[in-house]
C-alpha cells in the first residue's frame, strides 16, 4: 500500500491555457461576424457564399482549437509527489520512483523551466516545473535532507 504523500507539486498551466482560450474565442467571433457580415452587405451572391464559407471554417477552427485545448488540459495527469521513502513522478500513467538513497541532488535547466534530478544507478531524470522550478528543487532538497535524518514524517 502506498504512503500519503509529504508534498505534491503540479505544473501551473492556466497562463497558456487562457491565451488559447482567448485565441480560440477570437476566431470564433471574428469567424460569425464574417458570416453575417455578408448578410448586411450588397455582394454578388458567389462573393457573399465565399465569405459565408470562410466565416464558417474560422468558427470551426474556433471551436477545435479551444475544445481540443480544454481536452488536453483536463486529460493530463503530470505531478511529482514526495513522500518517506522519496520521490514518485507521474507522468499520464507512467510512474518513476527515486529512493532518497538514490538521488544525488538536483540542478535547474532554467532556460527550460525544468528540474533535473541526478541519481546514482539510472539515468536523471527531468521533470517539467515551469516558472516554480527553483522553488520544487529548494523543496526537494529541504526533504532529502529531513528524510536521511528521519525528520520526514506524514501525518498518519
Amino acid at each position: 500500500m502506498a504512503t500519503a504523500g509529504v508534498d505534491f507539486f503540479r505544473v501551473d498551466r492556466s497562463g497558456a491555457t487562457r491565451r488559447l482560450m482567448v485565441l480560440a474565442a477570437l476566431l470564433v467571433a471574428s469567424g460569425a461576424t464574417t458570416i453575417g457580415a455578408h448578410l448586411v452587405s450588397h455582394l454578388g451572391e458567389s462573393v457573399a457564399h465565399a465569405i459565408a464559407l470562410l466565416g464558417g471554417l474560422i468558427v470551426v477552427s474556433g471551436l477545435i482549437l479551444g475544445f481540443g485545448g480544454l481536452a488536453m488540459l483536463v486529460f493530463e495527469n503530470v505531478y511529482m509527489l514526495i513522500e518517506e521513502e522519496g520521490l514518485r513522478f507521474h507522468d499520464n500513467g507512467k510512474e518513476t520512483s527515486v529512493p532518497w538513497a538514490d538521488l544525488e541532488g538536483a540542478t535547474l535547466d532554467k532556460e527550460f523551466g525544468f528540474v533535473v534530478f541526478a541519481r546514482k544507478e539510472g539515468k536523471p531524470v527531468r521533470w517539467f516545473a515551469g516558472d516554480g522550478a527553483k522553488d520544487v528543487r529548494a523543496k526537494v532538497e529541504e526533504a532529502k535532507r529531513k528524510a536521511l535524518h528521519g525528520l520526514l514524517k506524514t501525518d498518519r
